[in-house]
């Protein structure tokens, strides 16, 4: 095949090529780059060519590019030969011309923007592609389960872990700014005694700084030695290199407890934000499609390029790119490195890809649709079908001609059963018939080919997220919509201005609307003319001069907000001295306002911010009518969700972008995505934290060290003779028997259909002494174990075994039966039986509230409202008539929950009977007459 054939050709951009000075970490780094390009795209793009392995097989032939002519030195055209070259060696290409080729139309895609490889390992483990040596299979790696025990314990170790590595860079972060202070303090410093410590104040600070941040004196002292002429050292933590590909962990868990908020993923909750790496799952080969996804050779194909100013869509061109690059990525799969043995093994055995759409918002904007409609819907789904398709066919071709990955045989029922579902899920497709057609073609072929010669790849597709891929490409990756409608354009003299997203206007043109109506709302005027509030004729009122408020118009061009326009850097400190009459310390003050010093108000500076610009709030677009907000409004979670529901079936792998949770949110409001994303029937969910705003400080109030006790004076020794008195005492386990007439409650309730009788009995205090289990409709073996455990339960709580202790052991244990709970008001969902019961008496006797999963009716255990007693309960009780008794002695603790037994006295109503006859003899005729 022609791999850089005439209909991507019609794609292609002259390439523009600019020299541009690009600043580096050893210095300026002159390149060669596309002139479209950003220098902050130069730079991602310059890291990408830092990451490339340079590794060739040993009959390549020499580089075909001159690299001092090349893009990003020559990157892109030896990322493309060094493919070339294993892929001819492989067995890829019939010949040189074609390795050639391939090689021109990879250079030519990456050029061009069309595509992009993520960040990759120059080094590392691999299972060489032409030694054939004999490799040991790669072990079963099971997937963790939020419902067991190891799994939990894997999860807290993952969040341990994370919460040490944030501790440990902070740490190290801190102490090699106390060791640059060290540096700084002896260069600030003059004499023959600056390095001494006693005669040093500021180096004496420095030092103790250091201590405390766990320096030992001998690197202090080594410090100060090194820093004696010496200039301040850069001590900025680098991150690790791991942190380029983050290792992507999935948990499993039950849809049907998580869509009810069952508690069992609060740990899966919390480790997800803290690392933002814990992906939950609801099927294992999705687990296992995830583990793939750690392994798999990256790129990204924007589709945004295959629409034309004429909004129809390339779509041979497209299907040859795709083939294209899955054929890139298999080669980078046999030849790339993974980070251990382990890795490289399973990456032989099924060859996973993870090949994924970028740009698709901004496609669907273009066409003025929005990914929150319908419409926008249908079209993005028919552009994954098409790319699934093409994936899965080449793939198929490549096995035909390759042979299949190791493991297919064990996969082939799955796979074909996958793609004949996506051939029925293709068919349901409505609209954009082209599209269609040519989707329902490839996945025919390739589910034919796949029956007799298998896949070349267990995997292909992804859809994901990659922030550094984004920047390169210059749209944005997964299915959030477009990322924002602004982006920046560098200037002539490098200057970053904020400009509007092309995919913008194209939109607002599809819908029929002018640009220039909506602009001041998105872009704002960017001038201080006719702006509410804070205009040229106030600034003038406040003294500022025509010079001055020239510098404050150009700033604006560049600035975000007002305060970053009205600062010393764009008014002469002097000048502000001379109107405001600041002192030099509030100059230095960072806090410092001029805005406020001027006299303006808050609502005054709120005004003519949005006037000058733009509005921040997506809803302020209402402003310019119904269907403008309807295209530029970002997408809502529940919005994300169903159009990732109708993505995601289509694709090799669940989604893996995760859903942005507010920097100040916690484990409730992610415990609410995990129910919505179980309940819309997501593959997968995953969260992240968004970053706190940089200028957000803690409000914490200087607070008085406490006073240091002082060691009590020793008391005067009386003299005397000293006895020594040895007092053995041995206590011996023995059983609390209950009393014979005892209180207790029954509680029946309905555990997933089953019938379940909890019967308990308590002391004469209210503790637990004993409980029964029955069940209705079981087998006579499984109540029989049942009877007996609670024997064994009634027990040990006899012999003083703490019921904590019982609760901690069985709470959230899971079997059969399980599931919603009936006939109880405190306990709505259970894991097992055993977790019901033992919630159940946690929450009577051990006021375990944190266990109930229904908020309790406000009542007292009396049914008749307030209790009889209200404020203290000694007091109450000395006030109670004498021959009142408590009434914990009669009413059940448990039966009560906890609640209104203390203070409650029982009154006999009988009266007392009276000593003498007469007496009686009255009270009897008394009451007769009453009778």
């Amino acid at each position: 095949m022609a791999y850089l054939s005439p209909a991507l050709r019609k794609l292609g951009v002259d390439h523009d090529l600019e020299p541009r000075d690009i600043e580096r970490a050893d210095g300026f780094d002159t390149v060669l780059c596309p002139r479209d390009l950003t220098s902050v795209q130069v730079e991602a793009w310059l890291d990408w060519a830092d990451s490339l392995a340079r590794d060739l097989p040993a009959d390549a032939a020499p580089y075909a590019c001159d690299p001092q002519t090349e893009a990003f030195n020559g990157a892109a055209c030896a990322y493309a030969h060094r493919l070339a070259q294993w892929g001819l060696r492989l067995g890829y290409f019939a010949d040189p011309a074609a390795a050639n080729d391939f090689a021109d139309a990879l250079e030519f895609t990456l050029l061009s923007g069309i595509a992009a490889p993520a960040l990759a390992r120059a080094s590392g483990h691999r299972i060489h592609p032409t030694a054939g040596d004999q490799q040991p299979a790669p072990t079963d790696r099971s997937p963790l389960y939020l419902d067991d025990h190891a799994g939990r314990a894997a999860i807290n170790q993952i969040l341990v872990d994370a919460r040490a590595r944030t501790l440990a860079t902070a740490t190290q972060t801190r102490l090699a700014q106390a060791l640059d202070d060290i540096t700084r303090a002896i260069g600030r410093s003059e004499g023959d005694n600056r390095a001494s410590i006693r005669h040093n104040p500021a180096l004496a600070r420095a030092a103790a700084k250091a201590r405390r941040f766990g320096a030992p004196d001998t690197l202090i002292a080594r410090q100060i030695q090194l820093s004696q002429g010496a200039t301040p050292a850069d001590w900025s933590v680098a991150p690790a290199p791991e942190s380029r590909a983050t290792r992507i962990r999935a948990v499993l868990g039950e849809r049907d407890l998580l869509s009810a908020g069952d508690p069992s993923g609060v740990l899966a909750a919390e480790t997800a934000l803290e690392t933002g790496t814990l992906h939950v799952v609801f099927d294992p080969q999705d687990a296992e499609a995830i583990e793939a996804h750690n392994l798999a050779a990256k790129a990204a194909i924007n589709i945004d390029r295959f629409f034309g100013d004429d909004g129809l869509f390339a779509s041979e061109a497209f299907i040859d790119v795709v083939s294209l690059w899955t054929v890139a990525l298999d080669i980078e799969s046999a030849t790339g490195f993974s980070a251990n043995l382990e890795d490289s093994l399973h990456k032989a055995a099924g060859r996973p890809l993870a090949l994924t759409l970028a740009g698709v918002g901004e496609a669907v904007m273009g066409k003025g649709l929005s990914l929150g409609d319908g419409a926008g819907i249908e079209l993005a789904t028919h552009l994954f079908a098409l790319f699934q398709a093409a994936a899965v066919s080449a793939s198929a071709d490549l096995a035909v001609a390759l042979g299949a990955y190791a493991t297919f045989p064990a996969d082939k029922a799955e796979q074909t059963d996958r793609l004949s579902q996506l051939i029925y899920q293709a068919t349901a497709l409505k609209g954009h018939a082209e599209i269609k057609g040519r989707t329902l073609d490839l996945i025919q072929s390739g589910l034919k080919r796949a029956k007799k010669t298998g896949l070349r790849n267990r995997q292909v597709t992804a859809l994901y997220d990659d922030a550094e891929l984004a920047l390169r490409l210059g749209v944005s990756l997964g299915d959030s919509g477009t990322g924002g409608l602004l982006t920046v354009m560098e200037t002539e003299d490098g200057a970053f201005v904020p400009t509007v997203k092309h995919c913008v206007v194209k939109g607002l043109q599809a819908i029929s609307h002018a640009w220039g109506d909506v602009r001041p709302l998105v872009l704002g005027t960017r001038s201080l003319v006719d702006a509410p509030g804070i205009n040229v004729a106030t600034l003038k009122s406040k003294g500022l001069s025509e010079f001055e408020i020239n510098r404050l118009e150009a700033a604006i061009m560049t600035a975000s907000n007002l305060a970053e326009v009205f600062s010393i850097r764009h008014i002469d400190e002097a000048f502000i001295q001379d109107i405001w009459g600041l002192t030099e310390a509030e100059l230095a003050d960072p806090a410092l306002d001029l805005l406020t010093t001027m006299g303006f108000s808050a609502d005054e500076r709120m005004s003519a911010e949005a006037h000058i610009f733009g509005h921040a709030d997506p809803e302020a677009l209402k402003l310019a009518g119904d269907a403008v907000h309807h295209l530029l409004a970002p997408l809502s979670r529940k919005a994300q969700m169903a159009l990732r529901v109708e993505i995601e079936d289509l694709l090799d792998a669940p989604a893996l972008s995760p859903f942005p949770v507010a920097w100040d949110q916690g484990v409730l409001e992610v415990m609410k995505i995990y129910s919505l994303a179980a309940s819309q029937g997501l593959r997968a969910v995953a969260v992240i934290r968004e970053d706190a705003p940089l200028d957000f400080t803690l409000d914490i109030p200087d607070v008085d060290e406490a006073p240091r006790r002082s060691d009590p004076a020793p008391l005067p020794q009386k003299e005397s003779t000293t006895r020594v008195v040895e007092k053995i005492v041995e206590r011996e386990r023995s059983r609390t028997r209950l009393p014979d007439r005892r209180k207790g409650y029954i509680q029946k309730a309905g555990v997933g259909g089953h019938k379940v009788y909890i019967h308990t009995g308590e002391y004469e205090d209210g503790t637990l002494g004993e409980i029964f289990i029955d069940m209705h409709k079981e087998g006579a073996a499984f109540r029989s174990l049942m009877n007996n455990f609670a024997i064994a339960i009634s027990i040990g709580l006899q012999y003083g075994v703490p019921l904590d202790e019982f609760v901690d052991a069985f709470v959230f244990t899971r079997f059969e039966p399980a599931g919603p709970v009936t006939g109880n008001d405190r306990v709505k969902s259970a894991t097992s039986i055993l977790d019901y019961i033992f919630r159940e008496l946690a929450i009577s006797y051990l006021d375990r509230d944190d266990l109930s999963n229904a908020d309790p009716e406000e009542f007292n255990a009396d049914g008749l409202g307030q209790s009889y007693f209200h404020g203290d309960a000694a007091t109450d009780m000395e006030d109670a008539p004498s021959n009142a008794m408590p009434a914990s002695q009669l009413i059940s603790k448990g039966f009560a929950r906890g609640t209104a037994t203390d203070n409650l006295v029982v009154v006999p109503f009988a009266r007392p009977k009276k000593a003498d006859a007469v007496g009686s003899r009255v009270e009897s005729d008394d009451r007769d007459e009453r009778q």
